[in-house]
């Protein structure tokens, strides 16, 4: 142990040298990175840049390991093509909501292949996983004067070498000018006329914020990519797995035995009266009113349910007792997903399709998918269940990701639209037709093609004025879009628009 505790500082110190050693490539490979960042994402949250730059991302990181002396794992083929997929699904669709939680997800795959690349994960289980991924966080946070510390050590090397003397003196000059510079040109504009206008029209196609944005993405990209690289390099994050399974396992089955009697309970309630309607109603209680209520509740139920049997299998002792318990409570989670997406299936019939609505469901098919691996998993000890997850969220969410929700919602929700004006309903034949036009005008680009179709468009402007704000909204986002920020949804909304308008007009 006291070996393992002296070697720890000695290998950290190897890895540093070998970091200043190198620093010409990791630090030219970084700061080219940062500027290819900037290039790509500046102003542009959805444009064709984005699968342009998770490749470059995914070749940073291929030359930096290839550096490293790191080889490269075959199965990491699965976080490259997941990676790939979702920065090309950015540009496809123009709904923020799923583009926001895309970048979300390309983010923790590229940390989650890297820890891969650089140790060895085989044996890990889900909390080692979780820990690591908030330590490699922490840890690059504390390594954000590596670029700085390491870049000193390499020009001081090559100073005295003789090598790179000069260049020294020319990044510390242009240090000390920056500051300078502002300093004499404020100066100058504010004392002649005739320099302030020659000097004011240098920025009529430049923002003076937009510089300063794009420098400082170039140097924050810079800073946290070195970094990275360079906690990788040190090695900080622990190979080995400690087993926590060091709690009795009569504390859990305490707690979960009590609710898997009251989810057994529940879950006979569900088939009596909700799936086989084999029984009374309480007192003023439609069956169609029983039915379409609960689902966020038992969505929430369902979510509990799973911590609840990955904590029990991350730190308590193993326990026949335990695993039938756990195994009760996740079957009867199996009837709580069948049962929200009944009634949710329900609701969406009596009130029309939502965002949220579709995400409902969509939770509940991962949830569902994702117990069959915790079933695994409590009879059998090794089974990989944080790669089983991984990859479960990663392929639903990339099935969402290219399905563009918007557009489907809009197309469900117009087949139930109320066309003839002058037709007098009853308030029961009301409720049949669906006339929320003031959530349809919220719609992302994804749902012009539909909703500017040339039966739905005059029909729609007629309707709201919240519809023809929508759709010149649209007009403008479309006509915004260059050569970096081209987005195909907001292509096609365009082309829908200028269809239905030149048949309107002639």
């Amino acid at each position: 142990m006291e070996q393992k505790l002296d070697q720890a500082p000695v290998q950290a110190d190897e890895h540093r040298i070998f970091m200043r050693k190198n620093y010409a490539f990791f630090g030219g490979a970084s700061a080219l990175y940062a500027l290819f960042y900037a290039f790509c994402l500046y102003r542009n949250a959805s444009g064709i840049t984005w699968p342009f730059f998770v490749a470059g991302t995914l070749v940073y990181f291929y030359l930096c390991t290839r550096r490293s002396g790191v080889p490269w794992k075959k199965d990491s083929i699965f976080y490259l093509v997941s990676i790939l997929l979702l920065g090309v699904s950015i540009f496809l669709t123009d709904n923020v909501v799923i583009n926001n939680i895309t970048k979300a997800g390309i983010f923790l795959l590229s940390v989650s292949m890297m820890l891969h690349q650089y140790l060895d994960d085989s044996r890990w289980n889900l909390s080692k996983y979780l820990l690591s991924l908030g330590q490699g966080f922490l840890e690059t946070i504390a390594s954000l004067a590596c670029p700085v510390g390491d870049g000193n050590a390499w020009l001081k090397v090559q100073g005295k070498n003789g090598k790179g003397a000069k260049s020294r003196y020319v990044l510390l000059g242009i240090l000390i000018l920056c500051p300078l510079l502002v300093i004499i040109l404020a100066l100058l504009a504010s004392a002649d006329l005739v320099f302030r206008e020659l000097f004011i029209h240098l920025f009529d196609y430049v923002e003076p914020i937009d510089i300063f944005m794009v420098c400082f993405m170039i140097v924050t990209m810079f800073f946290a990519s070195y970094s990275f690289i360079a906690m990788l390099n040190r090695r900080v994050i622990k190979e080995e797995c400690v087993e926590k399974r060091d709690q009795e396992p009569v504390l859990a089955i305490t707690i979960t035995s009590v609710l898997a009697f009251v989810y057994l309970i529940f879950c006979g309630i569900q088939i009596v009266y909700l799936f086989l309607r084999k029984s009374g109603l309480p007192d003023g209680q439609s069956y169609a009113s029983y039915a379409r209520q609960g689902f966020f509740q038992l969505l929430a139920v369902c979510v509990i349910n799973l911590a609840i049997v990955l904590v029990c299998l991350s730190f308590f002792w193993e326990s026949r007792v335990l695993k039938g318990i756990l195994t009760v409570i996740s079957l009867c989670t199996y009837c709580m997903v069948a049962s929200s997406a009944y009634r949710m299936l329900l609701y969406i019939g009596a009130y029309r399709l939502t965002f949220l609505r579709v995400l409902v469901l969509w939770a509940l098919a991962v949830i569902a998918v994702m117990l069959a691996g915790i079933l695994c998993n409590i009879f059998r000890a090794g089974f990989p269940l944080f790669r089983y997850l991984t990859a479960v969220v990663t392929v639903f969410y990339i099935v969402l990701a290219f399905a563009k929700p918007d557009y489907w919602i809009a197309r469900y929700d117009m087949e139930y639209v109320d066309r003839e004006s002058g037709m007098e309903l009853t308030a029961e034949q009301r409720e049949e037709f669906y006339e929320d036009f003031l959530y349809l005008s919220g719609l992302s680009a994804d749902a012009v093609p539909v909703l500017a179709s040339e039966e739905n468009y005059k029909f729609l402007c007629n309707q709201t004025d919240s519809m023809k704000r929508y759709f010149t909204r649209m007009e403008e986002r479309a006509e915004e879009s260059g050569v970096r920020t081209f987005n195909l949804s907001r292509y096609l909304a365009r082309r829908a628009l200028e269809k239905v308008q030149d048949r309107t007009v002639s």
